[in-house]
């Protein structure tokens, strides 16, 4: 992927790829009408995969530059920073999905059914154990996980600078092989401790893969160039498609019920999911690759270059849609309520860009100028 059309050191088709996720995944959220063209709708897999494993790509790309320009020490507090970043607005849309369930029961006198027990039940001791990272409902697991998967970054992109990728990858994979057969835990004796649908150990290896594919690119982007192999572009198209017929209608599989349900399993991301994912993302790739700008989509690359809040905002937007079901009683009001939610996505991440050139413009006239030389002009 080394030929990738670039603005600001930034690969635009990763970019818009993130974004489109990002629509994605509130549209998976919600019971939207567009959940026909974003709910597996390429195989057995979800958009929070290919979130998760581009995320992994870009941050090993990345920080793998800082790492080699400013060593080892900076790159820890690099990823400390980025982490404190990212649980910083974990709790900003926590607090805001909280605050907005306690609004309604107090406005309308109840609240959706959707809405997590703790949080009307006992509302403190929801926002307690959320800053905690104790108590994760769904639409709220995904920044801490990701919180967890930056901080282990460090060691990660050392140990594959010290030539040691094989290494890196077979223990990422131990470890997701690990939880493959485990039975799954029982939660409700530990309600309300919650820690999240993702199982970080299974859910690891995605965002390990990106970053071993992201630190390659950055160390040799000729190694990680996509070329076209017939063969292997036959045998993962007839794979996903054999994957895609299953998903969509339930064709006989060659193992028990339990079996393919543990293959399946997405919080432990089973190996079929796995699998699946690997033979699409190949795919998309090698597409990508010969065909850049088909993937450069602006309005999208939007919103992955401000992913964080993108996807605080998309918690926050999908826990107020969820509390009023009648949006999306008809076909008509459904595909409104649903493009709406989208334009709220578009509206955070242009007001976070404007927010950020308004920072860096003030820093920038704060910052001294040596003597003798004119201050810099800051444009308006």
């Amino acid at each position: 992927m080394a030929t990738a059309a670039q603005s600001n050191g930034r690969d635009l088709r990763l970019d818009s790829l993130r974004g489109l996720l990002l629509v994605s995944m509130t549209a998976n959220h919600l019971p939207s009408v567009f959940r026909v063209f974003s709910d597996q709708s390429l195989g057995i897999f979800s958009s929070a995969e290919g979130f998760i494993f581009l995320s992994g790509l870009l941050a090993g790309w990345v920080y793998t530059r800082r790492l080699r320009a400013t060593g080892p020490a900076a790159l820890h507090e690099a990823a400390t920073r980025r982490a404190s970043l990212i649980y910083r607005w974990h709790v900003i849309s926590f607090l805001a999905c909280l605050g907005i369930v306690q609004l309604g029961q107090y406005v309308f006198g109840f609240c959706s059914t959707t809405s997590p027990q703790l949080f009307y039940s006992h509302p403190l001791g929801a926002a307690l154990l959320g800053m905690a990272l104790l108590h994760q409902p769904g639409l709220l697991d995904i920044l801490p996980m990701y919180c967890a998967f930056v901080l282990m970054l460090p060691w990660v992109l050392r140990a594959l600078e010290g030539g040691h990728r094989l290494l890196v990858i077979a223990a990422s994979t131990a470890l997701w092989l690990s939880v493959q057969w485990a039975p799954p835990i029982d939660g409700a004796p530990l309600y309300p401790i919650h820690i999240g649908t993702f199982n970080l150990f299974a859910w690891q290896l995605l965002f390990v893969l990106g970053v071993v594919i992201g630190h390659a690119r950055a160390a040799d982007p000729s190694s990680v160039r996509m070329r076209p192999n017939p063969i292997l572009i036959v045998l993962t198209t007839a794979g996903a498609a054999y994957l895609w017929i299953v998903n969509r209608y339930a064709s006989p599989e060659p193992w028990s019920d339990r079996t393919f349900g543990i293959l399946l399993n997405k919080p432990a991301m089973g190996f079929l999911r796995m699998a699946d994912f690997g033979m699409v993302a190949y795919l998309i790739g090698i597409l990508a690759a010969a065909f850049p700008r088909l993937f450069e989509w602006k309005p999208f690359e939007l919103l992955g270059r401000h992913s964080l809040v993108v996807v605080a905002t998309q918690s926050v937007v999908v826990m107020v849609l969820l509390q009023f079901p009648s949006l999306f009683a008809t076909q008509f009001a459904n595909c409104v309520t649903s493009l709406g939610a989208f334009g709220v996505l578009f509206v955070a991440a242009a007001a976070h860009e404007r927010f950020q050139a308004s920072w860096r413009g003030r820093a920038s006239a704060r910052r001294p100028t040596p003597s003798g030389a004119e201050p810099s002009r800051v444009a308006s």
